[in-house]
């Protein structure tokens, strides 16, 4: 492994002023050697007191740097323009990025390092997102687990096809070898699991998953319906990137479970009694169901299995009535805007 490399830690922010104190206290109480380390924050347009709030803590953190973004780049994502001025100026062998909103445990780095091997030169961490006082947060932190199980699952058979930009590491070698982000430059979305396709069709370098608790990085489910309105739509916007074969997967994966429900609904309501519909539901559901509590005992949210069920059902109907709104109009990151 990696564990004596040079690491840089990029975290992009945009009016970040209250949350990017707890996100740089963790990131400066790491384990991995604060000498090995460095913190670079992209200061992007941010129009409250981020700037200021980061510029107390460099007097005080040599291994801390600020870069500041003052103008949009026509024609370029803003996220993954602010990374790729955080990579040209940063000094490590190994990156990691993470959001400004947040804490990733003290061991992220030498964990999440402790998975690059000669031949490795991405490592995917877990990304679960934790409930809030919003009713509908728990399924959202279901769909969050199901995520991870996905690219858990796929990286294990040798497919990158989904990965969250707040757990994610490469080797400046790798971004280099694929000319950074060009050819998804102008996508809005798709700095994480957009350049992990890219980097797994051009290279072959092993990609690797970090299913630790203590190489986790939560952030917090939505609050409430706007939210998570824009949040799905950026989401399904850049699987429209995706290549067919991820697309076909995923609608695959869609199709089946809207066939097994209607099915399950059919037999419920035709008379036939309840022993085929409960083979059913058995046979189609009680193993998802295990594969969700062995990734809930993982991020250490076993709770959320009571919500299965209704998973189900939520799942379906929050992709059929939100997913054609990824497909049109304006997309937003949190108050940015575009079309």
């Amino acid at each position: 492994s990696d564990q004596d490399s040079f690491i840089s830690v990029i975290v992009c922010a945009h009016n970040e002023q209250d949350t990017i104190i707890n996100c740089l206290d963790a990131l400066l109480s790491q384990t991995y050697a604060q000498e090995k380390t460095e913190i670079i924050v992209v200061n992007d347009r941010s129009t409250d007191n981020t700037g200021d709030v980061i510029s107390e803590y460099i007097h005080r953190h040599p291994n801390l740097k600020i870069i500041s973004i003052n103008d949009k780049i026509e024609g370029l994502s803003p996220k993954k323009y602010a990374l790729s001025q955080g990579i040209a100026v940063e000094k490590g062998n190994i990156i990691l990025t993470t959001d400004a909103d947040c804490i990733p445990p003290k061991n992220w780095i030498k964990i999440i390092t402790s998975y690059f091997t000669k031949e490795t030169g991405m490592v995917v961490g877990m990304a679960p997102l934790a409930s809030t006082s919003w009713w509908l947060s728990s399924f959202i932190s279901m769909d969050a687990l199901t995520a991870d199980i996905l690219a858990y699952g796929s990286l294990g058979w040798g497919h990158a096809v989904a990965c969250a930009g707040r757990n994610f590491a490469y080797r400046k070698s790798v971004f280099m070898e694929v000319n950074g982000f060009s050819g998804i430059n102008h996508i809005i979305t798709g700095d994480d699991d957009l350049f992990l396709q890219k980097v797994a069709k051009m290279t072959n370098w092993k990609i690797q998953f970090s299913p630790e608790l203590e190489s986790s990085v939560p952030s917090n489910a939505p609050l409430g319906w706007a939210h998570f309105i824009a949040q799905r739509k950026r989401h399904i916007s850049g699987a429209k990137y995706f290549s067919l074969p991820i697309q076909l997967g995923y609608a695959l994966y869609f199709f089946s479970k809207l066939f097994i429900m209607v099915t399950f609904i059919i037999l419920l309501t035709n008379n036939i009694g309840f022993y085929i519909p409960s083979l059913l539901f058995l046979l189609s559901y009680f193993p998802a169901a295990i594969f969700i509590s062995v990734m809930a005992r993982k991020t250490n949210q076993i709770y959320l299995i009571i919500y299965y069920p209704l998973w189900e059902i939520y799942y379906l109907l929050s992709h059929i009535f939100l997913g054609p709104l990824g497909l049109f109009g304006k997309i937003s990151w949190g108050k940015r805007h575009f079309e």
